[in-house]
């Protein structure tokens, strides 16, 4: 799955779980798929940046680079 992809299932698993009256099986089991989906996305955002910085590193004397925040 597509990080993309799984961020929209985490946010369709949260409305979900935020919605009244959902049977106790069904958050259950939308609480374990979220944490297993939010760790693998975690991993492939982290892949992301590690490829990310590598090229950044190759290209350091061709670009000029600067941090920025997202925040």
């Amino acid at each position: 799955m597509k990080i993309d992809e799984s961020l929209n299932r985490l946010e369709v698993i949260t409305k979900r779980l935020g919605q009244e009256e959902v049977p106790l099986d069904e958050a259950l089991a939308l609480f374990e798929e979220g944490i297993t989906l939010a760790a693998r996305t975690k991993k492939s955002l982290d892949e992301a940046r590690l490829k990310v910085k590598k090229v950044l590193e190759k290209a350091k004397d061709t670009f000029l680079i600067e941090d920025f925040d997202l925040q």
